[in-house]
């Protein structure tokens, strides 16, 4: 499903934008890891709404308490999307990315140590959210 590939696409490019700090071997403090969050939200606001597939949109990234989160919104109606299905590839999808052994990823789940929340909206109704923390990468 497109759609899934794309959300994919959207988490890294927000990685892309802020975080290759490769440089820096020692854990940020608090204030450093609060600098590199801002930084990395404020560059992937510059680019918002963005168009995640034909009926999906990337619209808010921010952050509560190093937790990133994502709200996309739908363009089709609740009875026409599959929700349970939907909500387990899309699931799928990010962990994939997520839990990822790429250099970037690590460094983005550094930044944001407490993990992403995704939540996907259809006329402002929450239809799904996946919330991805490190631990999810220890569990199949």
């Amino acid at each position: 499903m497109k759609f899934l590939k794309i959300t994919s696409m959207a988490l890294m490019c927000v990685v892309l934008f802020g975080c290759d700090n490769s440089n820096k071997v020692k854990t940020p403090d608090k204030a450093d890891l609060t600098k590199l969050q801002d930084l990395v939200i404020s560059e992937a606001k510059k680019v918002l709404p963005a168009k995640v597939d034909s009926n999906t949109s990337l619209v808010d990234i921010f952050k509560d308490n190093d937790v990133i989160n994502y709200r996309y919104t739908i363009n089709v109606s609740k009875d026409s999307l599959q929700i349970p299905e939907t909500e387990k590839m899309t699931t799928e999808s990010l962990k994939k990315v997520y839990c990822s052994n790429n250099q970037q990823i690590k460094e983005f789940r550094d930044a944001f140590p407490n993990g992403a929340v995704h939540s996907y909206y259809i006329n402002d109704e929450k239809i799904f959210s996946v919330t991805l923390t490190p631990a999810s990468c220890n569990t199949n």
